[in-house]
């Protein structure tokens, strides 16, 4: 799993040029609520489990400063959200968490956070609203994971 975890962050690494990676964080699981809308029928609406289990996301620093989140998504595929048309915002950070949004127009919002437990382990959270006429499937989600390590310096440097 490490190994095929080291080659993954190296390949989105790779993706933008001269980035810092700042967090590698593996799958993450947690709760949504699907919407009675559009294509998801009403059985299939409310709140379910929810995984991106063979998902990983890191956040990178470039070197103009700014920031992205690149991700395995559950098709394998490697995403930048900033490439993919999606702006990347720091909101908030202190020296054991930092709170990124994610904004697709019309589309997505997210909160990513990225955080270090009292025990010296690294997760992140992400809160995701998807819905809009050009979304086919709404749902508002919370789901948590776990980071190899989460480098705080270089959310606050330059």
């Amino acid at each position: 799993m490490l190994k095929t975890f080291t080659v993954v962050a190296f390949a989105l690494t790779s993706c933008a040029a001269f980035a810092q990676n700042i967090a590698s964080c593996g799958p993450s699981s947690g709760y949504a609520l699907y919407h009675y809308s559009k294509i998801v029928q009403k059985k299939d609406s409310g709140f379910d489990k929810d995984k991106i289990s063979s998902g990983m996301t890191t956040l990178q620093r470039n070197s103009s400063g700014e920031f992205d989140i690149q991700m395995v998504d559950s098709r394998k595929r490697i995403i930048s959200l900033v490439q993919d048309g999606g702006k990347v915002i720091l909101l908030r950070s202190g020296e054991t968490d930092a709170t990124f949004m994610h904004f697709f127009p019309g589309m997505v919002v997210e909160l990513y956070t990225f955080w270090k437990a009292s025990d010296g382990k690294y997760h992140y959270d992400l809160i995701q609203s998807k819905g809009g006429d050009a979304m086919p499937i709404h749902k508002s989600a919370v789901l948590t994971g776990d980071c190899d390590a989460i480098d705080f310096s270089l959310i606050s440097s330059k």
